[in-house]
């Protein structure tokens, strides 16, 4: 009787001729993917500016550029950046400094806080994400969610 469950309709159907190729976004189909020397120059440029106090500044270099065409070694290392500056940030500063981020920026930053928040590395710094994501939703609204969840493109 669970036989009818076990066919692959998709193979049947003439139309179907999707490629893997198909599936990648076209806003990073001709990006080349990162090093993990250009991620840590990055992340030594953040900490620079991380150093001089400049935290709008650093955040915002770590946020222009996410390494999405990367290898899930130089997207841990960039999200460990982020994270770094996420904890410099005064919590009574992150309203002000989400509304100083672009529109995309804020999306980026929802994109690596839920990731943050699935990653082992960063359970000591879960009430700093809580309270992050909680200032980038009054902020950016629902549509930040809306948009990391149905966006291909991963950090």
């Amino acid at each position: 009787m669970d036989s009818f469950r076990r066919i692959n309709i998709d193979i049947l159907d003439p139309e179907n001729n999707m490629t893997a190729e198909d599936l990648v976004p076209e806003s990073i189909a001709g990006l080349p993917p990162l090093s993990v020397s250009d991620i840590q120059s990055v992340g030594a440029s953040v900490r620079a500016q991380i150093s001089r106090g400049n935290y709008l500044v650093a955040l915002q270099s770590a946020l222009d550029e996410p390494p999405y065409t990367s290898s899930d070694e130089v997207k841990t290392i960039h999200l460990m950046t982020v994270l770094e500056v996420l904890a410099a940030i005064k919590s009574s500063d992150i309203s002000r400094t989400v509304e100083k981020l672009s529109a995309e920026q804020r999306d980026t930053l929802i994109k690596y806080l839920y990731k943050g928040m699935g990653v082992p590395e960063s359970h000591g710094l879960s009430g700093v994400l809580l309270a992050w994501f909680e200032k980038v939703v009054d902020v950016a609204g629902l549509g930040a969610i809306v948009r990391h969840l149905s966006d291909r493109r991963t950090v």
